[in-house]
């Protein structure tokens, strides 16, 4: 079973559940691959297209503002009950997951 961590957050990947603490997050597929992408790569920065290109590749009808449809949605979860705001957005860059905020 691979399960991976960081700070409160924990992902089961066979089961594609995901839990901040002990509170388990309603994910889409979209979002808990966000996720994991970016707990994956913590602390770099990533574009919308390289976010794009990553989750989904060769679709050619995607549009890039998609990606702040569902980092929004993935934030509207992971803070549900008002917890930190583990993702974040660099200016003019992209977003990031970092483990100290």
């Amino acid at each position: 079973m691979k399960v991976l961590f960081l700070m409160t957050l924990k992902l089961i990947l066979h089961k594609k559940k995901a839990f901040r603490g002990a509170r388990r997050l309603n994910l889409g597929p979209t979002e808990f691959k966000i996720l994991l992408f970016l707990i994956k790569n913590k602390q770099k920065v990533f574009s919308r297209e390289q976010i794009l290109n990553k989750i989904w590749p060769n679709q050619v009808n995607v549009e890039i503002r998609t990606v702040d449809v569902h980092i929004r949605r993935l934030r509207k979860e992971l803070n549900k009950n008002g917890e930190q705001d583990l993702i974040r957005t660099v200016r003019s860059a992209g977003y990031s997951i970092d483990s100290i905020k």
